[in-house]
């Protein structure tokens, strides 16, 4: 389960970078998700990963 989250953070992140080098293609709603999308994920990743350091 933490794999597909990984792989739908790397892949939101793609997208973010591809409206951020081509201006104008994207939205600005659309990017200011993407970009506030990326930390929430990474977040659920490493949660459900058990990597748990205390």
């Amino acid at each position: 389960m933490p794999t597909l989250y990984l792989a739908v953070t790397v892949f939101a992140l793609l997208c973010l970078l591809v409206l951020l080098i081509r201006p104008g293609r994207g939205r600005a709603m659309t990017v200011w998700l993407l970009a506030a999308l990326i930390p929430l994920l990474t977040a659920v990743t490493v949660a459900l990963s058990g990597h748990h350091r205390f």
